[in-house]
């Protein structure tokens, strides 16, 4: 029976190894914050000479600890979601910030499961952690706040969004995944040296899995209060024998897993001074090991005295005045729901997370929506939705929130769901995110020059995440005559403590066309015409970029047609403050060839803008379907413009022109000597538009040449740059 035993506590001593655990990132975080800013080591040599006094009048010998002062410490949990997985239930929330306040007294039941080496060593940090009852406005609140973001998916300092003060609360946030800069973190957290430099990004961030995942919470929130790794916080485990400042933890490579061989690892043994086993402290919480069970009661002092320290004014959080100002000791109140809702409709992907949600359909669409209620903030016991359009559910009580539906009305549906607690009332919510778009479709020749706001009434803009990031009528510039335009106000105007978060790396952002009927177009070629004009306040080359879609089943599928980015997308260059074109020549004509696949009876385009860190505006006019390039097709609307296309030019170029009444022309190319290197004259149709084609051998040598056209005794020159 004995043997039986011993062969399923290692089988148990072993579990949980065959999938890979992330780990920690706080180390990594920490060291490029000291390089990037040496206040960080001023702050941390004044926390440790204040943890070293306060340790020198504990006697840790003793191997015990009884006080009579515990810590109450407000913490507030900030879930940044898009709907996924990441978006955690408030209940959820309660019962992991309940098992994290257990660990930190001592009141986790696994600390029976301690190694005998280090049952005595067990220490109690007698730091109770509370979600607050008030906001830093004075408002009721469960300690929970949601955001809908992007950056849930590229998760770092920039997605702390809604930080509450660092001085009052522990900010905690989880995210769906980390960005490229974290990888292989399942958690990262700001020790108070780094806390005091940029209070901002003050707390605990992890991935949404890892709330109650062991003790990884736990182990961040003992970074928080000055905890280093149990070999330190200058090398990775496993790599030498490390020490973490702390008396009763033993020198240690670290630990991954937690194998027998692990627990009873003794490689870095006999160690000076001899008050601690020889055996390494693997259970320990600030260990890699995920079978972590225990801090020592050196740590948990080591804890106390950076709480009790100035630095980040760690000693605020605990104070009467402060936990009177976050209401930490009082009752969670009974609040009234906050009443939220998601559109399901598209792909999911990893992270239970819609790949790409979408909000754009036709009028009649058999494709349904599917509307889920994620209210929260109290227990939901009734919900009422109500929706226009058309919907085929106008009304319905689903408490679930699966309500589908499809629209048979174009416009902007309203959506509006109230939302009824337990003893706590009623609150409502009203959107408009789904855009039915008419089968009408716009006859052949379109253009659109965006000339008021009426101009957009079947141009939909979405800005999906709500934020100063989007497409917007703009109608002080516009191509050629500045009578309005479409903007997408990229400017970057995070400056300052403003650019502590919220980058709008991974935002995106979509316009629409209506409906083009194209099937009558039977040519070799058909363009989307247009013209842009960006720029940027990055001194770098431009991140930004722009797609541009088709869809020929009303919004169902997409697919991708051209790219624009770089010098294409920003052709003016880096400006400071916010631009806006002031001439033509800052508009770049867009030519974008439509497949003959795509050219049906009811073709949609989508415009999706991709803004980076630093980006500035960027405009969009003068929309048109032609068999034409844009610049050619400008020219043939009006007969008396002369153009170069393309100029500049790696190849050959066009002379495009329309003949008056005179059927004479003549034209002459010279170099920037003046030497003549080719000369042409001949009779065309009167009142035609003509492209004179220019071969690239005509130029000897790139460089600039000057074009001079002489027509319907009119004579119009031109500098022409060849590449």
């Amino acid at each position: 029976m004995k043997k039986v035993f011993c062969l399923l506590a290692a089988a148990a001593l072993t579990s949980g190894q065959v999938k890979a655990q992330l780990q920690c990132g706080t180390d990594q975080v920490y060291q490029q914050q000291k390089k990037d800013n040496p206040q960080i080591g001023i702050y941390e040599a004044e926390l440790n000479a204040a943890i070293k006094d306060a340790l020198s009048k504990t006697d840790i010998s003793k191997f015990a600890k009884t006080t009579a002062t515990t810590y109450d410490v407000p913490i507030v949990v900030h879930v940044v979601h898009d709907y996924g997985n990441e978006y955690l239930l408030d209940n959820d929330i309660f019962q992991a910030a309940k098992y994290w306040d257990t660990v930190y007294n001592k009141q986790n039941a696994d600390t029976a499961d301690v190694i005998t080496p280090f049952k005595k060593y067990i220490g109690n940090p007698q730091i109770h952690l509370h979600l607050a009852t008030i906001d830093p406005s004075g408002n009721p609140t469960k300690g929970i706040t949601h955001r809908q973001s992007y950056l849930t998916v590229n998760g770092g300092d920039q997605a702390k969004m809604d930080d509450w003060d660092n001085t009052k609360y522990i900010n905690i946030w989880f995210i769906n995944k980390f960005s490229a800069a974290h990888t292989g973190a399942a958690a990262y957290a700001y020790y108070p040296s780094s806390g005091a430099t940029m209070p901002y990004y003050d707390g605990v961030i992890g991935i949404y899995s890892y709330m109650s995942t062991d003790k990884a919470i736990p182990h961040e929130i003992g970074h928080v209060l000055n905890l280093q790794h149990t070999w330190g916080d200058n090398n990775n485990p496993g790599v030498v024998c490390g020490d973490d400042l702390v008396s009763d933890t033993p020198p240690t490579y670290g630990h991954t897993s937690c194998l027998v061989a692990d627990l009873y690892d003794t490689r870095c043994a006999p160690h000076t001074p001899a008050i601690c086993p020889d055996t390494a402290n693997t259970q320990n919480i600030m260990d890699y090991s995920y079978c972590s069970k225990m801090f020592t009661i050196g740590q948990a002092d080591r804890m106390r005295a950076a709480l009790i320290a100035t630095v980040a004014s760690r000693n605020n959080l605990y104070s009467t005045s402060n936990l009177v100002a976050t209401g930490a000791l009082q009752a969670r109140p009974d609040l009234a729901p906050i009443p939220d809702f998601s559109v399901e409709k598209g792909m999911y992907s990893w992270g239970g997370r819609l790949a790409e949600r979408s909000f754009f359909i036709c009028q009649n669409s058999t494709t349904n929506f599917v509307f889920r209620n994620r209210s929260w903030n109290d227990t939901i016991t009734d919900v009422a939705w109500t929706f226009s359009n058309g919907a085929t559910n106008p009304t319905s009580t689903d408490i679930g929130g699966n309500v589908t539906n499809s629209f048979t009305t174009p416009g902007w549906v309203t959506v509006t769901l109230q939302a009824t607690g337990n003893n706590s009332g009623s609150t409502t919510i009203s959107r408009q995110p789904i855009y039915v778009a008419s089968t009408t479709p716009e006859a052949a020749g379109y253009a659109q020059y965006f000339s008021s706001t009426a101009d957009f009434a079947k141009w939909p803009m979405f800005n999906y995440y709500n934020n100063n990031f989007k497409w917007e009528y703009f109608g002080t510039a516009g191509y050629p005559n500045n009578d309005g335009c479409v903007r997408y106000r990229g400017y970057d105007y995070r400056t300052g403590n403003d650019a502590k978060s919220g980058t709008p790396i991974g935002d995106y952002d979509d316009i629409y066309t209506p409906a083009l009927d194209l099937s009558s177009y039977t040519s070799s070629t058909l363009n989307l015409g247009f013209y842009t004009s960006g720029s940027t306040r990055s001194t770098s080359t431009p991140g930004d970029s722009m797609q541009i879609f088709t869809s020929i089943d009303c919004g169902n599928t997409w697919v991708r047609i051209a790219t624009l980015s770089g010098t294409q997308l920003i052709n003016n260059g880096s400006r400071s403050a916010e631009y806006t074109p002031t001439s033509t020549s800052e508009w770049l004509g867009q030519t974008i060839s439509i497949p003959a696949t795509y050219r049906t009876d009811k073709s949609f385009f989508r415009f999706r803008y991709w803004p980076t860190d630093k980006s500035n505006d960027f405009f969009f006019d003068k929309f048109a379907v032609s068999p034409w390039t844009t610049e050619i097709a400008e020219l043939k609307d009006n007969p008396n413009l002369v153009k170069l296309s393309p100029n500049p030019t790696t190849g050959g170029t066009q002379l495009c022109f329309t003949t008056g009444t005179d059927a004479n022309v003549s034209y002459t190319i010279r170099d920037i000597t003046g030497k003549v290197v080719f000369e042409h004259n001949a009779q065309y149709p009167t009142n035609t538009f003509i492209q004179e084609n220019i071969a690239r051998s005509t130029f000897a040598n790139a460089g600039m040449y000057i074009v001079t056209l002489t027509l319907s005794q009119q004579t119009v020159t031109q500098k022409l740059i060849v590449q």
